[in-house]
């Protein structure tokens, strides 16, 4: 892993992409603030097709600004990123996605990258961390934590005002928070929505800047969705997205679907259009004790895959490789959401 210190402008080059073809693999960015009592942690390209975060860091740093306190920084998939085209591959070829690598065995290079990465937030002792993502399909900025607190709803409020609190288990970074060091991961829109850019900067000089990041405001309010499911598919699934149904795939999902992210759907809402024998096999939903939940959220109408009951649905992705190796989308109850007032 590369490491600078201080970087000047010249260092960080013309563009993020420039910068990084130059780093070539991973890299820590460590920038003195103007108060050295305190340090925060930030952790972005954590998927190497989710460079809002990176955009945001770059042109900051470009600025050759002190942060109010001190700043630790990691852009982990770079390799990923850098493969032609820029930003198209989630993972490098081959390797395990780097968020699902930072709990034991830590044996394959991305599991030891994330080790590295664990020890060095170990050693700096940040007081909370951030972790940018983009989703792969279009969708609002919302956070996601693995726990409600005060700490994790002020973070997430730098950003959106909409926060996941999960229970599943993945080996993301954000299920390493603790008390002493609160960790919120930031999804900041697709890759590709114009908003998202923005987002990214806006929090991020809120984070760096602002004196108190893990105190709610009185009367601020965030959107809750609690305990949310992923429909994944197993590997050998045939999928693809378009208008109908495309003659051959075990699953056609329609190619607007992920217009419904954030949104509320009824029951009876189309996911998918099915074929073959063995295409409910293909499908997976689990809750966090590893039960089989799938009748509770979806239901097989002849070769249609429709909701089972009023839902709220995120992270949809309409890409399929990320739907394979990863999942199709996550889903709450509608009854799971609430607005929380602080």
């Amino acid at each position: 892993m590369r490491t600078l210190i201080n970087p000047t402008s010249e260092q960080l080059l013309d563009s993020p992409e420039s910068f990084l073809k130059e780093m070539g693999e991973a890299v820590m960015i460590y920038v003195e603030g103007e108060r050295s009592e305190r340090t925060r942690g930030l952790v972005t390209l954590l998927h190497g097709n989710e460079p809002s975060g990176l955009n945001a860091l770059h042109k900051w740093l470009k600025q050759e600004q002190k942060p109010l306190f001190n700043l630790l920084c990691f852009i982990p998939s770079v390799s990923a990123a850098i493969l032609e085209p820029m930003y198209k591959n989630r993972v490098y070829p081959g390797q395990r996605d780097m968020n699902r690598c930072f709990f034991p065995p830590f044996t394959d290079a991305p599991g030891q990258l994330a080790e590295e990465i664990l020890e060095l937030f170990e050693e700096y002792q940040p007081e909370c961390i951030l972790d940018i993502h983009n989703t792969s399909g279009h969708s609002p900025d919302f956070g996601v934590v693995t726990y409600v607190s005060e700490a994790h709803e002020a973070l997430v409020s730098l950003f959106s005002e909409r926060l996941v609190i999960t229970d599943l288990r993945l080996g993301a970074l954000m299920e390493r928070s603790t008390r002493r060091c609160p960790v919120a991961t930031i999804e900041c829109g697709g890759a590709k929505d114009q908003t998202a850019n923005q987002i990214a900067w806006q929090g991020l000089q809120k984070f760096i800047y602002q004196e108190e990041v893990m105190q709610l405001e009185h009367g601020h309010h965030l959107d809750l969705y609690r305990q949310p499911v992923r429909l994944e598919l197993k590997p050998e699934t045939t999928i693809a997205f378009a208008d109908s149904y495309v003659i051959g795939t075990d699953l056609t999902v329609p190619s607007q679907l992920d217009e419904f992210n954030f949104g509320a759907v009824e029951r009876g809402t189309l996911i998918a259009w099915l074929g073959g024998s063995a295409c409910k096999q293909n499908l997976k939903v689990h809750d966090a004790e590893g039960a089989d939940v799938f009748s509770r959220f979806f239901e097989i109408k002849g070769n249609l895959l429709v909701t089972a009951q009023p839902l709220k649905l995120f992270m949809i992705t309409t890409r399929p490789d990320i739907a394979l190796s990863d999942c199709l989308l996550y889903a709450a109850a509608e009854t799971e959401h609430e607005v929380v007032d602080t």
